[in-house]
């Protein structure tokens, strides 16, 4: 990575599409957080609800029912033309789309993609709105403070982060954090353009950013091995059901590999990285780490 300072980052078009969520009763804007952040966060659900952002909420992840519509809406983000109105490359975004492994053909339906047809008008009326724009004063100055709070830990993470990019030959040159107020405290994304790493989540939590870090890492090791993974154990301790998607070897590498990195996140919190990679999943995978 460049030696720049890591820090968080905002992206208003994301902020928009969790202040949406939050007046359609989005729930999860108070877990692991103080009655304070909570009350003030209530204090902005003052809008009527538009039909768009009421179908984020789906029923394909018991734990998390926001998953995948919110991740795919902000991904759907960096696709957009720089005035956010349209797509850039909508068939781009499609493909993308297509090609995850972590969501199923239900997931990604045609009912999808028609629905996502009202993303960008819905999300034109969002950042157009007065209460947007006063909540966008409010969620700067909390970032400020987030930044300020964490900056001993923020350069730790980065330090780690420099070894995992050395050590795996990664390609990300800038990492960016990206932290809503709003955004449910365990739910955490990533967003790979290019040599830029996004990790976005509603909590500042280092394992969890070393931890989205590790899985675009680690996914083309898995996906090169997939035969003698696939021979292996089924089923991984603590792995919800939902990363196994229809239970097929699509769902059965998703589940290792999301089990792998939660391994191999523990030893890059202890600075005991395995130099080699692919050896480190074999003993995963055999039970033997």
């Amino acid at each position: 990575m460049h030696e720049s300072e890591l820090g968080f980052v905002s992206i208003p078009e994301i902020s928009a599409i969790y202040y949406a969520l939050l007046q359609c009763g989005y729930d999860f804007y108070s877990i692991q957080r103080d009655e304070g952040h909570a009350r003030a966060l209530r204090g902005w659900m003052t809008e009527k609800p538009h039909p768009f952002w009421e179908q984020v909420r789906q029923c394909t992840c018991q734990v998390y029912p926001y998953w995948p519509r919110a991740a795919l809406l902000e991904t759907a983000v960096f696709y957009l033309q720089p005035g956010k109105k349209e797509f850039a490359d909508f068939a781009r975004y499609r493909k993308w789309v297509m090609a995850a492994g972590n969501i199923t053909d239900e997931e990604r339906n045609e009912a999808f993609f028609a629905w996502l047809e009202g993303f960008t008008g819905a999300l034109s009326d969002v950042m157009e709105s007065k209460g947007f724009r006063e909540y966008s004063a409010w969620r700067r100055a909390w970032l400020s403070e987030q930044h300020r709070v964490h900056r001993n830990v923020l350069e730790h993470v980065k330090n780690c982060l420099n070894v995992c990019v050395s050590l795996y030959a990664s390609p990300v040159r800038e990492i960016g954090i990206l932290l809503d107020p709003i955004k449910c405290a365990y739910s955490a994304d990533y967003h790979l353009l290019g040599e830029t790493f996004y990790y976005s989540s509603g909590l500042f939590n280092p394992e969890s950013v070393i931890h989205e870090f590790l899985h675009p890492v680690v996914h083309p090791v898995v996906k090169d091995n997939c035969d003698w993974i696939l021979r292996c154990c089924a089923e991984y301790p603590g792995i919800d059901a939902s990363y196994y998607l229809d239970g097929g070897e699509t769902g059965r590498l998703n589940a290792f590999e999301e089990y792998a990195v939660r391994c191999l996140t523990k030893r890059a919190m202890i600075e005991e990285l395995p130099q080699d990679l692919g050896a480190f999943l074999h003993q995963v995978a055999t039970g033997l780490d």
